[in-house]
């Protein structure tokens, strides 16, 4: 069993990539880190000294079925994916209100083909009553859901 220490600040989120060969973690502080279980020392990491990637607070993340991209929502609203095999910011998504925390981040098959081949769609919901729904092989929002009253708040 291994120990990971890299996190400045309260680990929030993490998950496994669906391959299971990995493992993603983020914290308050505004840090992603990629990890393989095999090791101690991170694959990569990505800080809030990054300008691309400052989220303020991670709060949500998702890994996609192929294991190649993760998306993670921070407590003011952003949204980024990260390539997991460069370990860089590839695109930030800006549906959520600003300054409004991004809770829920899923990846769903619409198709039922697995969606191996693209990024896939994924699914954010934030304290703003939004669920966005985002095409990542385009990286163009495809649909708002809105309720008044929030549920995740």
């Amino acid at each position: 069993m291994q120990v990971f220490a890299g996190h400045t600040g309260p680990v929030q989120t993490g998950a496994f990539t669906p391959d299971g060969k990995r493992i993603v973690t983020a914290d308050a502080d505004g840090t992603l880190i990629f990890w393989d279980p095999r090791s101690t020392a991170p694959v990569f990491k990505l800080t809030p000294t990054d300008a691309r990637f400052d989220l303020g607070s991670i709060t949500s993340l998702a890994v996609n079925p192929a294991s190649t991209l993760a998306v993670v929502g921070g407590a003011e609203g952003g949204v980024r994916v990260v390539s997991l095999s460069k370990g860089e910011v590839v695109s930030a998504l800006g549906g959520h209100k600003e300054g409004e925390s991004v809770e829920a981040v899923v990846f769903v098959d619409l198709t039922g083909a697995g969606q191996a081949g693209t990024g896939g769609t994924v699914v954010t919901g934030g304290t703003d009553g939004k669920a966005c729904i985002w095409d990542l092989g385009t990286m163009r929002l495809r649909a708002t859901l809105e309720h008044q009253v929030c549920s995740l708040a």
